[in-house]
């Protein structure tokens, strides 16, 4: 029988915990290298407590990694992965029931994570855990669009957009939307602003720009400006490659295909287990 245990993260240094999750993610859906400042850039924007993220231990040596982001009651499983060697041996399983006794003991009232939909392996192990599908989340892309307009926007501090997400954003935003995720962005990350439009872009002087927070005040939506907004800025920096990562919900995708973005192949569930 082989022995299983977790161990907190925080007594791992970021070099390690850096390597392991990439190891832990390797041969994915999605191709993930994390690197030390990869891995710090996480850890700020999401909220991830180390002393509540676990190592995954089979027999002694390290096999996977679960890392845990905390607000008020409600705990987040950010990122699971299990090395290719320990794949299909029960360890997933075995720690997910670990992971929500701990959440509870912590008394928290909810947890909350998200998961590739394709990922089906994964699916089961969440639902099987107790997690109900909330909804579908999705991205998008667009190569290089060619736009001309005489709009003009004003570019404003991310704070500014974090304060104006929060309060008229959805209310139940996935936690890499919400306002409090958005607060944590820095430059070279931009965010702009046209009459109620607002937008949040990650480094717009590399070629692969991610559309990261898109947001319309209520008494102007369904006039059209979030379009407005991302043309102009399609206009504004052209030559790129735009990316909305698949932690949208789906009832926000006529955002992007409005613009003529194409939804991509890969979508998440969202999901949520109450303790």
């Amino acid at each position: 029988m082989s022995s299983l245990s977790l161990k907190p993260a925080h007594e791992y240094s970021t070099s390690f915990l850096a390597d392991l999750m990439t190891r832990s993610f390797e041969a994915y859906f999605v191709p993930i290298n994390i690197t030390d400042t990869v891995l710090l850039t996480m850890l700020r924007r999401d909220g991830i407590d180390l002393t509540a993220s676990r190592v995954l231990m089979k027999d002694g040596e390290p096999v996977g990694l679960a890392m845990i982001a905390r607000r008020g009651w409600t705990s987040r499983l950010a990122a699971m992965g299990i090395t290719v060697n320990a794949r299909g041996s029960g360890v997933g399983t075995w720690a997910m029931a670990q992971l929500v006794a701990e959440a509870r003991e912590r008394g928290d009232k909810e947890m909350l994570l998200e998961v590739i939909e394709q990922n089906t392996a994964g699916v089961k192990l969440y639902e099987k855990s107790g997690f109900k599908k909330m909804r579908r989340l999705v991205g998008y892309k667009l190569n290089n669009p060619q736009v001309d307009t005489a709009e003009e926007i004003e570019e404003i501090d991310i704070r500014e957009l974090a304060r104006t997400v929060t309060y008229h954003g959805m209310q139940d935003l996935p936690w890499q939307l919400s306002g409090t995720t958005i607060m944590q962005h820095t430059p070279p990350s931009r965010a702009f602003r046209l009459n109620d439009a607002y937008c949040l872009i990650s480094n717009p002087d590399v070629m692969d720009v991610a559309i990261q927070s898109v947001l319309v005040k209520a008494r102007s939506r369904g006039a059209g400006l979030s379009g407005v907004l991302l043309r102009t800025l399609f206009a504004k920096f052209p030559g790129k490659v735009w990316h909305v990562s698949a932690i949208y919900p789906e009832e926000m995708g006529f955002i992007f295909e409005h613009v003529g973005m194409q939804r991509e192949s890969l979508s998440q569930w969202q999901m949520s287990r109450a303790l």
